[in-house]
Order: structure tokens, then C-alpha cells, then sequence
């Protein structure tokens, strides 16, 4: 086994990432059916281009493994809300009927966006370990609604990976949300997807901005090439 620094510098923009391979976790963000799936609300009904989406998988796919091998802890999300809409706000209700799709909106998966619907499963592709979490969440910040927090301060988690969808929404939202709960994050672009480009540029840009004042971007290939990221 080789030996080197568990605390090194990854290659990211706007400046090298601090990161600590001994209290790292990986985020996979709402990798679910609605969102995901050819035949999830947004593919079927809303006739959303998942192309972008698609070709993430595999990518996030192989994050996983580099992390398992590693022993990083896994935690998979899922926009999800109570089958009476009880946890549902008002204003998100009115936001997502303004857009198009209510939440509880019958689907060729379920319901959209309810629990336990085949819609809020994670794809067939990802299989979550039994050490590994799965959490339902009511907001687009994986932090709101859910002891997320905790369970990182927990186990001495200060650095996150982040992947999923969509770039913009909820992984933008999480992003801005644990930066201000004290982790380092890094946003691994090539691992983040949205139905239009133009959103997923936009999100980049927003997190590299300000000469890093808000965050750190990557490549996942960084993690694989990296010399300290091959052994350990």
C-alpha cells in the first residue's frame, strides 16, 4: 500500500482544492426516475432532453467506485415529499406549477415527486451499499428537512464531492448550502448535468465566480489521475 499525505492539493478553478482524502464523503444528487428516466415525469411528460443527463451516469458510476475503494462514505439523494403533500411549502407548490410540473402530478412512474413512487426511485444503474445512505429530502438543498448534517459532523466528514442533477437547481442549491455550513466542496462539472447547457454553463460559472470566493470546480478524471488519488 502506498504511502503518501492524506491532506493534498486536487487541480480545480479557480485554485487547487485543499482536500482531505480521510474526511471526504460523495454526494449523488437526485439521480432518481423523475428526473433521470426516459420514462420519468420529466422525460415523458415534460418531453425534457436527458441526453446530458444519460451521459453522467457512467461517469458517476465510476466516482462511486473510486470512492468505494477508498472507503469515502456514499450518500445518494432524492427529491421527495410526504403522500398528503404535507411537507410540501406553499411557494414551492406555486413555484413548480408555474413551471410545469406540480408536485403530486399523476406520471407515467407515480406521482411526481411523492414517496415511494417508482418516479423517486434512484435509477437501476446505482446501488447504494448497506453502509451507504439513502435520503429522502423535501427541498432542493439536501440539508433542509433532513439530519444530513449531523450524520457528516458524525463521522468527521469536512470535504464533499458533488454530483447529480440538476446543476443548477439542487446541486447549486446543496453546493451553496453546505459552503455555508463550513465543508469544502468541489463540484465535479463532468458529473452534474441539467436539461439545457445554457443552466449547466450558467451553474459552473456561478460556483468558479468571484476568483473562487464561492467554491471550486473539477474534472472527475483529475481524481483518477492524480497521483495521490491512485493509491491509498
Amino acid at each position: 500500500m502506498a504511502s503518501f499525505d492524506h491532506s493534498s492539493s486536487l487541480v480545480a478553478a479557480p485554485h487547487p482544492f485543499p482536500i482531505d482524502l480521510s474526511q471526504t464523503a460523495l454526494l449523488v444528487v437526485d439521480m432518481q426516475n423523475d428526473f433521470c428516466h426516459p420514462e420519468g415525469f420529466c422525460g415523458h411528460n415534460l418531453g425534457a432532453d436527458l441526453s446530458a443527463v444519460s451521459a453522467i451516469v457512467p461517469r458517476i458510476q465510476a466516482v462511486i467506485e473510486w470512492c468505494r475503494s477508498r472507503s469515502f462514505w456514499v450518500v445518494y439523494t432524492r427529491e421527495s415529499h410526504q403522500a398528503d403533500l404535507g411537507d410540501l411549502p406553499p411557494s414551492k407548490q406555486l413555484r413548480y406549477s408555474n413551471a410545469g410540473y406540480p408536485v403530486g402530478t399523476p406520471g407515467n412512474m407515480g406521482r411526481f415527486l411523492v414517496r415511494g413512487e417508482p418516479g423517486t426511485a434512484l435509477l437501476d444503474a446505482f446501488t447504494p451499499l448497506a453502509t451507504e445512505l439513502q435520503l429522502d429530502k423535501p427541498a432542493q438543498s439536501i440539508f433542509i428537512g433532513t439530519d444530513l448534517e449531523i450524520k457528516l459532523r458524525d463521522r468527521s466528514i469536512t470535504h464533499l464531492l458533488l454530483t447529480g442533477v440538476t446543476t443548477q437547481c439542487c446541486v447549486l442549491a446543496t453546493y451553496r448550502h453546505a459552503t455555508d455550513l463550513g465543508f469544502y466542496c468541489l463540484l465535479l462539472e463532468d458529473c452534474c448535468a441539467a436539461f439545457s447547457d445554457s443552466d449547466h454553463q450558467a451553474a459552473i460559472e456561478v460556483v468558479q465566480s468571484e476568483n473562487g470566493a464561492i467554491g471550486w470546480v473539477a474534472n472527475s478524471e483529475t481524481l483518477f489521475t492524480t497521483p495521490w488519488g491512485r493509491y491509498m
